[in-house]
C-alpha cells in the first residue's frame, strides 16, 4: 500500500508542477514579450517571433540596423509610420526564425547614412 500511495503522491506532485510550468509560459507570452516596433535582440523577445536586424535606407536599400520588433504584412497602412512593408531579401529573412518566415514584413526607415551598415 505504501508504494501506491508514493506514485499517486508523485502523480498529483508532476500534475501541479506541469501546470504551475504552463501558467509560467502563459504569463510570460503575455506580458513578457515586447509588442510590435520595440527593440529586441531575439526573435523569442517578440509576441510575433519576429525580430528584424535589418532597416530600409533611401526606399529600397535593405541595411543592418539595431533590432525591431517585426510583423508580417501586406501594405504599408499596417506598418503605421516610420516603417515601410516590403519584400524581405535573403539577408533579411535570414534575421527571423527557421519555419513560418513571411514574404513581407514591416521595417523601419532610415534616412541618414551614418545610423546603419551594408551587409
Amino acid at each position: 500500500m505504501g508504494l501506491r500511495r508514493f506514485f499517486s503522491r508523485l502523480g498529483t506532485a508532476a500534475i501541479l508542477i506541469g501546470m504551475l510550468v504552463g501558467g509560467a509560459l502563459v504569463c510570460w507570452n503575455l506580458f513578457g514579450q515586447g509588442p510590435y516596433g520595440d527593440s529586441c535582440s531575439y526573435s523569442l523577445g517578440c509576441r510575433s517571433f519576429y525580430c528584424l536586424h535589418h532597416g530600409l535606407r533611401g526606399g529600397s536599400a535593405q541595411v543592418t540596423a539595431p533590432g525591431m520588433c517585426t510583423k508580417a504584412c501586406d501594405t504599408d497602412a499596417e506598418c503605421g509610420s516610420g516603417a515601410t512593408c516590403v519584400t524581405l531579401d535573403d539577408f533579411s529573412r535570414d534575421d527571423l526564425p527557421p519555419l513560418g518566415k513571411p514574404d513581407k514584413a514591416c521595417m523601419r526607415t532610415y534616412e541618414l547614412q551614418g545610423d546603419t551598415t551594408r551587409h
